[in-house]
């Protein structure tokens, strides 16, 4: 079953739930299908909330984007909520005298949004407006307390349910990104990853200070953010809540989160309101969409979080700067190439050119080095016979044997590895969350950089046929072979089990985004012209140092 046939089905299913429950809500289009910041959603009468909401300048796939005449499963989804997003909850025994989350609401069609009205009926109003910012991809949200004859006085608590991102599947080794984000307007930002207790936890941000807070999927975001100081002074916390990943699917890995915002509006004197207004964003989590808007570095935080490796909770040091660094560069050769993947096979032969000096030493250095252990060799498996049955004198005999042969080996021998590892690692995060890749395609069969690249489909698992994965486990094997095995029994073994480990590193990675895997065979390839260039110039390597030898990812 297809995607569009599946997001047909969900709107539907919801359609019909809703009647049954005597519900019959109201569906609005902002801005025109096709357009930069259109939406279409559809939002509840009993609720005051969003039901679901489609971004129509988004496509489910490439097959519905290249479609001459579009239909409505042919937009992507973004927010598929049983809860309702955007709606409003209050405490038991608030001064309001009706019940917001579910209560018979008035609706206005504004033309460019809505306004939803409920009166309580002992003097106080409640309105919510939505109006539509195309510009700024998504809506200008607006909550009022209107006093029309009531005479209570102090504030009325109200909680506000923040959009939850559809996560439609999966999305390689780990899963949908997906976390909840609060950001000051000076300082760090606060983030929490969904919890798989389902715990409630908390961003914590002052609200006096806040300048966004939301949150994410993998390539989208949902954010909130005060447009005043009035906006500001009623928020009082935020609250995440773990919800699963779409309507209709228990909770698993890839679990997503919503904010729940805490609302404090002032009871205002008869014939007066409080308003709180906030902009909401719908949108990409991009540095070039940011830079449309009319504060381009407001989101940037999101980003930040996006380009932090994940490596089992440890902050990587300067990998956050590698992987920006690496999306400038991306989107700089993007720019003249036209292509994301040529952009990326570029980017690796910068990088990899770049380094083949350092390389280039590094392995004569080797080779000096093991020519001249080849030479030792009698000597060195003559104290090995003398102190085999005292390690501790083997120990000091080889350092003082050392020290007289001056055979250290040579610092930094495997230097381009402790190089390349970060390079790797920054692309790797980077083409995680990459909104810029996604339904870019490269050539032949690659029409989605962001996905496996699926050079057919199965009928059983892995449901696909990947080829960039096989190939560049091949290469790496092939590579692997062609270096002589070192003559040392230890060095030997360890060396032989190498040449195989980027099988289970290609399994690991078979159904990851495309894009990363045409770097890696692009390094690969790099890799094999450049040993033979060594070997042409620097001749065969011998085989007691081929263990030692830095091996090029």
């Amino acid at each position: 079953m297809s995607t569009a046939i599946r997001t047909l089905l969900s709107l539907f299913s919801l359609a019909a739930a809703a009647f049954a429950q005597g519900d019959t809500g109201v569906t609005k289009e902002f801005g025109a299908p096709g357009e930069t910041g259109s939406f279409r959603a559809r939002f509840s009468k009993r609720t005051a909330g969003v039901v679901w909401l489609q971004a129509t300048d988004h496509y489910v796939s490439l097959e519905q984007a290249r479609k001459e005449q579009h239909e409505q499963g042919d937009y992507l989804l973004l927010i598929d909520d049983a809860d309702h997003s955007l709606r409003m909850f209050q405490p038991a025994g608030g001064a309001f005298a009706k019940d917001p989350a579910d209560a018979d609401w008035q609706v206005e069609d504004l033309g460019d949004g809505l306004k939803f009205t409920l009166d309580d009926g002992q003097g106080l109003v409640l309105e919510k407006v939505l109006r539509h910012d195309a510009a700024q991809r998504g809506f200008v949200l607006d909550l009022t307390l209107r006093n029309t004859g009531s005479d209570k006085v102090g504030a009325q608590a109200f909680s506000l349910l923040g959009p939850a991102l559809l996560v439609p599947q999966v999305s390689g080794l780990f899963g949908e990104v997906a976390v909840s984000i609060a950001a000051p307007l000076e300082g760090d930002a606060q983030h929490v990853a969904p919890s798989k207790e389902g715990r409630l936890q908390q961003l914590d941000v002052a609200p006096s200070l806040l300048s966004f807070a939301g949150s994410t999927s993998r390539f989208f975001g949902a954010f909130l953010s005060p447009r005043d100081a009035a906006g500001r002074d009623a928020l009082t916390q935020f609250e995440v809540l773990t919800v699963a990943p779409r309507q209709g699917v228990e909770p698993a890995d890839n679990l997503t989160s919503r904010v729940r915002y805490g609302l404090s509006l002032k009871i205002p004197p008869k014939g007066e309101a409080t308003t709180a207004s906030y902009e909401l964003f719908l949108g990409p989590k991009s540095f070039r969409v940011f830079d449309t808007l009319a504060d381009p570095a407001r989101f940037a935080p999101v980003l930040d979080v996006d380009l932090n490796p994940p490596c089992c909770g440890i902050t990587i040091p300067g990998g956050r700067f590698m992987a920006k660094l690496l999306v400038g560069l991306l989107g700089t050769f993007y720019d003249f190439l036209g292509n994301w993947g040529f952009a990326i096979i570029l980017l690796t032969i910068l990088v990899r050119g770049s380094m083949f000096p350092l390389n280039f030493r590094m392995q004569k250095s080797m080779r000096a080095y093991g020519s001249k252990m080849a030479k030792l060799k009698p000597q060195l498996e003559a104290l090995k016979t003398r102190y085999a049955d005292d390690q501790k004198a083997y120990q000091q005999a080889m350092i003082q044997f050392q020290r007289e042969h001056k055979i250290m080996p040579p610092i930094g021998g495997c230097l381009p590895i402790f190089l390349t590892m970060p390079i790797y690692l920054g692309l790797f995060t980077a083409l995680r969350t990459a909104y810029d890749l996604r339904q870019q395609p490269w050539m032949f069969w690659i029409e989605d950089l962001s996905v496996s690249d699926q050079l057919a489909t199965l009928d059983f698992w892995p449901e696909a046929f990947n080829l960039l994965p096989l190939l560049w486990m091949a290469l790496f094997v092939f590579m692997s072979l062609r270096q002589p095995l070192p003559t040392d029994p230890q060095q030997r073994q360890m060396q032989m089990m190498m040449r195989f480990m980027p099988i289970l590193f290609g399994v690991m990675l078979y159904n990851y985004a495309s894009a990363l895997l045409l770097y890696m065979v692009t390094s690969m390839l790099w890799s094999l012209i450049e040993s033979s260039i060594v070997k042409k110039i620097l001749g065969p390597m011998d085989p007691n140092a081929a263990a030692m030898a830095p091996t090029p990812i």
